[in-house]
């Protein structure tokens, strides 16, 4: 990944873009319905240029509909489908750290456009790709619309949730918490691991009662290993950042990954996460500092003789930009 920033809303710097979207396969912008109507660089203008072009749209909420010119970020999303409500369970709404919808509709998006640069080379026609983060958070909250055999309406929610039930949660052992993961079907099976004998009969809170003293009485490690041997799921739960970036689970797949960084040294970061046997991914360098690569970028594009020029009016920034 490579990085120029250009001040598009000067004509000097949509030339610049012009200019790169010659050899373009993909564009992908994050700005909310009409924002680059006003600039000239919407879909529509876009493929006037380039009528193969794959032109990705990812803001909060879609560029259609009532919501489409609203400004948004994960908060958002979370927020107009129920996510913070729910994470927030019986008081009041409450944010859902991990920027899931964040993660998601990156991911989504991706997806999205390998499928129209597949139908472009099937057909020679590009699209444009629309996806959101209330697309997303949407997703997320689809397994509670779901009905099935022995459906709970009102599963438990908030930040004080343990699981979904006795049988699915986090428990206390004597040194940390271990979570473990088994089927109705199951329940003999689980009453018939060393500690836990008489729990074939219990159902509901007296099971999860049950449960809770059982694992007080040992460790975690002895828990997953005796329910681990029985054949259930358990896992212990890692403690903090360091700890998982240690972990021996974590470093065997390559998942902590330590590389140099150009101006603040070496960082550590988690590894690629899809893995490709034929054409395994190719760890590059960390992320460059916003405009760090631009002098290259405009050489290979024709524009030697102008970067200097196109950097002291301001057009190209090669100094990164002011946080907040």
């Amino acid at each position: 990944k490579r990085s120029i920033l250009l001040d598009l809303k000067s004509e000097a710097g949509r030339d610049v873009f012009w200019r790169l979207l010659a050899d373009a396969d993909v564009v992908a912008q994050n700005y909310r319905a009409g924002k680059l109507d006003k600039l000239g660089l919407s879909y529509e203008h876009v493929r006037q240029r380039k009528p193969d072009i794959i032109y990705a749209s990812l803001n909060a909420f879609g560029h259609l509909g009532p919501w489409a010119h609203r400004p948004g970020h994960e908060q958002f999303a979370q927020a107009a489908t129920g996510m913070q409500r729910r994470f927030g369970g019986d008081g009041p709404p409450a944010v859902q750290p991990n920027p899931i919808n964040d993660y998601g509709t990156g991911f989504m998006g991706a997806y999205a456009v390998a499928l129209a640069l597949l139908h472009r080379q099937r057909t020679g026609e590009g699209q444009h790709v629309d996806t959101a983060l209330a697309y997303t958070a949407m997703m997320h909250q689809s397994p509670f619309m779901q009905l099935y055999g022995g459906k709970c309406w009102d599963e438990p929610s908030g930040q004080e949730r343990l699981g979904s039930g006795p049988l699915h949660q986090a428990y206390r052992a004597r040194d940390g918490w271990v979570f473990i993961g088994a089927r109705q079907d199951e329940v003999a099976r689980l009453a018939a691991v060393d500690g836990l004998a008489g729990i074939a009969s219990l159902r509901g809170e007296a099971l999860e009662q049950a449960l809770a003293q059982r694992f007080a009485n040992d460790t975690v490690d002895m828990w997953v290993a005796r329910l681990t041997k029985a054949g259930i799921g358990a896992h212990r739960y890692i403690g903090d950042l360091d700890e998982l970036m240690q972990d021996p689970w974590v470093t065997a797949h390559a998942l902590s990954l330590t590389r140099e960084h150009d101006e603040i040294g070496l960082v550590t970061t988690c590894g690629p996460v899809p893995r490709l046997s034929r054409t395994p991914i190719r760890v590059g360098r960390p992320a460059p500092k916003p405009g760090s690569d631009a002098r290259a970028i405009l050489t290979e594009i024709g524009l030697a003789d102008r970067v200097e020029a196109l950097i002291e009016a301001g057009v190209v920034r090669v100094d990164g930009v002011a946080a907040g």
